[in-house]
């Protein structure tokens, strides 16, 4: 008898162990989803090919494990590395290493500011009427990516799908802001005009234009040694012209 209470003890203690570890194991699920719910979604933005989805933080070929494209989304597990973030890319339903220099969301918006035209929307770092994929207007709104260069950042534009490069001078953060952003400049020549060209040389053949002192342009592209691309409102024209005679 004695044996048997010694037995049906024990049973009872188990039992409210099993009851703890249940309430436990209930418990964790939710503890579980508050750690989902940190994750931050962005969107994976290229200006050309793809951003590959890795299985190690180093640029090989062999570590490729998916591509990803400009629209695609990504939910950021892990951002403490300084090139490489962990990503659970959701349309290939792996996770993996991406560098977080192609990926943009809303805490970066920026919005574009031209008081004439268009702002090119590039698929390289270079002013040519060949690598426009794009033309973006004042008030349209984009997400940067990659602002680490001095003239042309990488961003998203919600508004076509397309990611690309932009001339940073061209963009505000405040979207009440938009026509104050535009960068004006006063020729300044001694003598003469200051000629209005349609290419970036000093020809004659290529003049359309005279801009006199005290004469304004409005900006367009900076990113040009010698010659920037200006909007003259005088001549309803625009063009490039030699930036030292600029102020």
């Amino acid at each position: 008898m004695k044996k048997r209470f010694s037995t049906m003890q024990r049973s009872g203690v188990l039992k409210r162990i099993f009851t703890c570890v249940i309430a436990l194991a209930l418990a964790m699920p939710m503890t579980v989803q508050t750690g989902w719910a940190a994750t931050t979604s962005y969107t994976v933005t290229v200006a050309d090919g793809y951003l590959a989805l890795r299985n190690a933080k180093a640029y090989d070929d062999k570590n490729e494990i998916g591509k990803l494209y400009t629209g695609d989304t990504v939910d950021v597990t892990d951002s403490s590395g300084s090139t490489y973030w962990y990503v659970y890319a959701s349309r290939l339903k792996k996770s993996g290493y991406v560098n977080r220099r192609y990926l943009a969301n809303s805490s970066s918006e920026r919005y574009v500011s031209v008081k004439s035209g268009y702002l090119a929307l590039r698929n390289a770092k270079a002013f040519k009427s060949s690598n426009e994929v794009a033309e973006l207007y004042t008030g349209d709104k984009v997400q940067i990516a990659d602002s680490s260069d001095s003239t042309y950042w990488l961003v998203y534009v919600p508004g076509l799908g397309k990611g690309g490069y932009v001339n940073k001078d061209y963009l505000v953060k405040n979207k009440d802001n938009t026509a104050s952003a535009v960068v004006t400049k006063t020729v300044k020549v001694k003598s003469g005009y200051l000629a209005l060209r349609n290419a970036k040389a000093y020809d004659d053949a290529n003049e359309i234009g005279q801009l006199n002192n005290g004469d304004t342009v409005q900006v367009q592209d900076s990113s040009g040694s010698t010659y920037w691309y200006v909007y003259s409102s005088r001549l309803g024209k625009s063009g490039y012209v030699n930036k030292n005679y600029l102020q």
